[in-house]
């Protein structure tokens, strides 16, 4: 659960080994991809959502993805920068808020997608201070549990060059965070492969049940758009945490540089999720 990159051995006149250098790309395509998209699927979906009488639960739910996906919007431009100039001119306290902005945005999102698909399966509806009593305590946890978390655990180590960022592989090795990891991994991959069982379960039944005519029912097309969610997850945030069972096993010398990246290049692929709002303007998933 730790942002990881290190280039403290570059070379003196700045310029970073081929293998380094095809990293740093992936990294920039990456997130520029996740910078246009979601800032586009966030802009043509706040304009349709404030059209329209908002009741149900899962617009609501929508609301507030859309402003946990523009809260790490707004960081992608700091990183972009740095991985170009591959120098942090931003300041340490910045550096270490914005490693923890994009594990916050994870989980805070990965929870309001597990409640829609909850809702979606269960067929629940609440009364408005339900929903928002509920979302707001989402809220309360991102950000004055998991953020702060992340925030004290980062730079504690005083070996840190304030001219790089997103190094704080040191970390990872407190007895705390090492543990954190393991349960955060435990609880994802265990919430995920129940959802996708009783999931396709459910489509599978539905199939059987409207067979051949399942596409003009409502219901079965329903199912069929929350397990969207399950695959952004599965896509999206899923690679991550099983790469980190790898990582913590096998923790990197100071020197490999490619292990760092990688897992950053894992993290990134977790800001895809950005891209949903995309997805609901198209109506795959909404």
């Amino acid at each position: 659960m730790c942002d990881l990159m290190t280039q403290q051995d570059l070379p003196s006149n700045g310029t970073l080994p081929q293998n380094l250098e095809r990293l740093h790309l992936i990294l920039v395509t990456l997130y520029s991809i996740n910078l246009a998209g979601g800032i586009a699927g966030v802009i043509v979906m706040a304009r349709q959502l404030f059209q329209r009488n908002i009741q149900s639960m899962t617009p609501i739910i929508i609301i507030n993805l859309m402003v946990v996906h523009s809260i790490l919007l707004l960081s992608l431009p700091f990183r972009l920068t740095y991985y170009i100039s591959s120098e942090w001119k931003f300041g340490w306290f910045t550096c270490k808020m914005f490693s923890a902005m994009i594990y916050t945005h994870m989980y805070i999102t990965f929870i309001f997608y597990v409640a829609i698909i909850i809702i979606r399966l269960l067929r629940l509806e609440f009364q408005r201070w339900y929903t928002k009593t509920w979302i707001t305590a989402v809220w309360f946890v991102g950000t004055l549990v998991i953020f702060p978390i992340f925030l004290s655990y980062y730079g504690t180590s005083k070996n840190y060059n304030h001219s790089k960022c997103f190094q704080f592989h040191r970390d990872i090795q407190e007895q705390g965070m090492m543990i954190a990891n393991y349960c955060m991994i435990g609880i994802i991959v265990a919430t995920v492969s129940a959802l996708s069982i009783i999931q396709l379960v459910i489509i599978f039944q539905l199939a059987m049940k409207y067979w051949p005519d399942m596409n003009s029912h409502v219901e079965f097309r329903a199912q069929i758009k929350s397990f969207f969610f399950i695959l952004v997850i599965l896509v999206c945030f899923i690679p991550h945490h099983v790469f980190r069972i790898y990582y913590n096993q096998n923790f990197p010398p100071e020197d490999d540089h490619n292990l760092f990246l990688y897992n950053e290049i894992f993290l990134a692929i977790t800001a895809l999720c950005c891209l949903d709002m995309l997805c609901f303007i198209a109506g795959i998933a909404h």
